[in-house]
């Protein structure tokens, strides 16, 4: 007689399930937004602190690379650029402080966001040369390549009567 899974109960496939599921939150865990908060004894100050990743767009230009990543609310102070010769870093945070009454009571809270992106580049640049602007939320990076290329057009391109 072959034995099945399927057909007979195990005890252990409660502790399987169990440990896939642990397994799966710390996955999503490292891999999304972190979220870390701090409330200290008797609930005055309260400081939370939250990560995305922004949006970012990216052109070859043939001779350079062209980032436009948003970031909304941010100050250009409050901006970190590094870039190597095939990788990006930004590093933005967003820091706001409210102080509320309510009953005679003050209550202050500090609110930290942020943005952090890493973004790996198809062919190498040269970082020193790179150059980067910030207007109205949106910051634009330009990365003049090591080895120019021209942009390839792929087919032909027909005519439509």
């Amino acid at each position: 007689m072959v034995w099945r899974r399927d057909r007979y109960w195990d005890p252990f496939d409660i502790m399987r399930e169990i440990q896939e599921e642990i397994d799966a939150i710390f996955r999503d865990f490292m891999r999304g937004p972190r979220l870390w908060s701090y409330r200290e004894p008797g609930g005055r100050i309260e400081v939370s602190e939250t990560w995305r990743e922004p949006f970012a767009d990216i052109f070859d230009r043939g001779d350079r690379f062209v980032i436009t990543v948003e970031l909304p609310g941010v100050r250009k102070e409050d901006i970190k650029l590094r870039v190597t010769e095939d990788t990006v870093y930004i590093e933005a945070q967003v820091r706001r402080e409210k102080e509320l009454e309510q009953e005679g009571a003050i209550r202050i809270e500090r609110y930290y966001t942020g943005y952090r992106r890493v973004i790996r580049l198809p062919e190498e640049v040269i970082p020193e040369k790179a150059k980067a602007r910030y207007n109205n939320g949106v910051l634009e990076i330009e990365l003049p390549k090591k080895k120019p290329t021209k942009p390839e057009k792929e087919g032909f391109e027909v005519k439509i009567e």
